[in-house]
Order: structure tokens, then sequence, then C-alpha cells
């Protein structure tokens, strides 16, 4: 067992005590046993010694660096280990996992990689918290949008470093996947394009080009075009199918294109081994959606994108608000599962259904701003400060919702045919 597992095991609490069972499995008798005899002294001693020991031996658990505690791909051994592993990372000091929407915010200027689970890995630390996402195997590396142009360099030299240790003979940035065209997503496009290789031909006739194939929705590149982005950071390949597959590093990637979400151009990332998806926009964890109108965005086929995103997550065990599981990871901010993802789902519903109730009765965007009608979440997703407000999210729910003779229903419904 390696010095890692070793501090894992320490710190975790064994699986059949989280779940309520003795280690016999006879939890019926031991409970009439502790009713018939009081506890003795010295086990109550022994008790609060051992919780003494346990809750000294957590600050240093939530302090623990991304380098000392996570596991390297296969450290992991049998379903008991992975586990209790699990429940170490989701309910012990991991800062990317189930919590307030500071949790996992680095402020030190620099890029820090964490294993998401399978061949994925997240890179934080970058402006406004946003993700890139990155998938590593013998078949080389796929990128999942690339930040700002500003912090292009590092990506690229994490991201190499990242390959060197954990990819295997092939070990060069194949493909880069946009989820959208924020400068946030392409803005490192041209530096991670170039850092790349692109393979022609298969088989004992491949070949590399220079430069990593990118890919993007066709409105996404469209818009991009529209907007005279410089052709550096353009895409270089674009896809209209709702769904696209292909292989690589020894498992399945999906492209998923909603019609409209909180644009027309959104794509999803699903590593179907590893059962991660990178979602880019569709879901932020630091704050209220953002809706960009500009381009397609309504706030119902944003609802509708997160309900077709939960049907493709699946809980991986039950333990209270922590399903394990599929795993998505956000344009923005920590990571969720299913759970939290139907917590947001819900959140962004029932302020939709609000606002709809007070335009559907004539009231003006400024008399709906006034009633503060965000008020009871803001404390989790509201920002005051910064490009987008609680009054910023209300005014495009308001704007992209039914009007005038037109009016939607007070309730949200997902429309026939979606």
């Amino acid at each position: 067992m390696s010095a890692t597992q070793k501090s894992l095991a320490q710190v975790a609490p064994d699986q059949s005590a989280c779940m309520g069972r003795t280690m016999d499995g006879n939890r019926k008798n031991n409970v009439r046993r502790s009713v018939r005899r009081p506890m003795r002294a010295s086990t109550l001693v022994g008790w609060l010694m051992g919780a003494s020991a346990l809750l000294a031996s957590l600050p240093a658990a939530a302090q623990t660096s991304p380098s000392t505690s996570v596991l390297p791909n296969g450290a992991v051994n049998s379903r008991s280990n992975q586990w209790e592993y699990d429940f170490y990372r989701q309910s012990w000091g991991y800062n990317f996992y189930f919590g307030s929407a500071d949790q996992g915010k680095y402020d030190d200027g620099e890029l820090h990689a964490w294993n998401v689970q399978g061949n994925v890995w997240m890179i934080v630390g970058l402006p406004e918290r946003a993700n890139v996402v990155v998938q590593i195997g013998n078949d080389g590396v796929l990128v999942v949008d690339t930040g700002t142009a500003e912090m292009a360099p590092k990506l690229l030299a994490l991201i190499k470093k990242l390959a060197a240790r954990y990819a295997g003979d092939h070990d060069d940035i194949r493909w880069v996947v946009n989820t959208s065209g924020e400068p946030d997503h392409i803005g490192g496009n041209k530096v991670i394009r170039e850092g790349g290789k692109q393979i022609i031909g298969i088989s004992l006739g491949a070949s590399d080009l220079p430069g990593a194939t990118v890919m993007s929705s066709q409105n996404t590149l469209n818009h991009l075009v529209d907007s005279g982005t410089p052709d550096d950071l353009l895409p270089s390949e674009a896809h209209e199918e709702s769904v696209y597959s292909w292989y690589f590093n020894d498992e399945a990637v999906t492209l998923h294109q909603p019609r409209i979400a909180n644009s027309d151009g959104n794509l999803l990332v699903q590593f179907r081994r590893s059962d991660v998806i990178a979602v880019g926009d569709l879901v932020n964890a630091s704050s209220y959606p953002r809706i960009d109108v500009k381009n397609g965005g309504t706030i119902d086929g944003l609802l509708t994108a997160l309900h077709d995103l939960r049907d493709l997550m699946a809980a991986g065990y039950h333990n209270g608000p922590i399903e394990g599981g599929t795993i998505i990871v956000p344009g923005h901010g920590r990571l969720m599962d299913r759970a939290e993802l139907l917590h947001y789902t819900y959140m962004v519903q029932i302020l939709r259904n609000r606002i709809m109730y007070y335009k559907n009765r004539g009231k003006s965007l400024q008399q709906v701003m006034a009633m503060n009608v965000t008020g009871d979440f803001d404390g989790r997703w509201g920002k005051s400060t910064g490009g987008w407000t609680p009054k910023d999210f209300v005014k495009v729910v308001y704007e992209t919702l039914p009007a005038g003779s037109s009016k939607g229903p007070d309730r949200f419904f997902i429309p026939s045919g979606e």
C-alpha cells in the first residue's frame, strides 16, 4: 500500500460503518446487546480517544495539496477501496465537490490539475474560475476548452507535464473541443492547437501533421466568424449533429448538442468509460447561469437542456447528499454529481416560474426586479459585483419568456418533441 493510500485509509471511515452496519452484518443483535448492557467506561474512553484522533487529522486532510491527495490512475485496486476513496474525496476536505460557491477557488495566479475520475482531469485557477478539461491516455490528449489567451502558455505547459506522466507512447494533444465561443473557452485555441498534432490516415498509413484538430458546433463557428474573431482562434472542424461520437483513449467520446440552451451553440463532451461530462456554460457552479440572448439562448431552452443532461447521468450510490457516479465539470466552479445538478436545475426552474408568474400578470421588468425574486438564493448564487449579477439574470430570463398574447405557462414543462 502506498503512502497516499495509507493516509486515505487512516482518515476515511470504514465502508460498513458509514452504511450503518457492523462488520459481521448483524446489526440487529448488536443493537439489542447495547440496550441490555451499558457501555463500559474503558470502551467509552477508547471511543473518545479514537474520535479525538480522527478530528485532529481532519484539518490536515482538508489542507492536503492536490499533488499528494489525488490518487494516480490505477491506484485504487478494489471496489471497497474505491468506495472509501470516493467517500473521503467527497466528505473530508476535497475542495471541488459539494459545498459553497467559493470552494476550490485559487487566487495564486497558478494553474492546478485534479483527477476527476478515470482518464479525465480538471485544470483550475483560470480567471472567473473557468475550467479546462483534459482526457489523457494511450492515444494522446483531448482538451475541452482552452481558457484565456493570457493563461494559454501556462495551460500548455501543465497539459504537457500531465501527458508526459500519464499518456502512453503518443503524448501529443490530438483534439480540442470548444463547448462555446466565449473568450474564456477559446482564448487559448492558437497556443494549444500549435502545441499539438493531428492524425491523418489510419493504421500503417497514419501520419502526423502540425496542429491539433479544434472542434465546435456549427453555430458557434458561425457566430465567431460573424463577430470577426481572428482566424487563429477559429475551430478547424464544426458539427451540426445532435450527437457525434468517436473512440479515443480506450473510451467512447460523445458530443451532445442541445438545440437551444444558454446559447444555440453549446456542446457537451461525454467521456463514457470515465463517466465524466464536460458541460461548459450549460452549468455555472459559481453563479446564476449566463444566458447568451444575442446568440439564441433562452431560459426555457436552458432548462430543457438541463433536464436532458440529468438523463445522461447515473448515481453511483446514495449516501445522504452524496451520490458519486457520473460527475459533471461545469464551465465555471466546482464539480457536481447528479444530486447537485438536480438542486441547480430546480433553483433555475423555481426562479423562472416566479418571473413568468409576474410577467403573465402584467408586471414590467422594473417591477419584477424591485420584488427581489432571487433574494432567497442570492446567498449561494448571487454576485453583487462582476459581470453577472442577479439583476442581469432576472433581465435575460424576463426577456426570453413569452410575452403579450402568447403567455407562457406559469410552471415550466419540457415542450413536446424536445
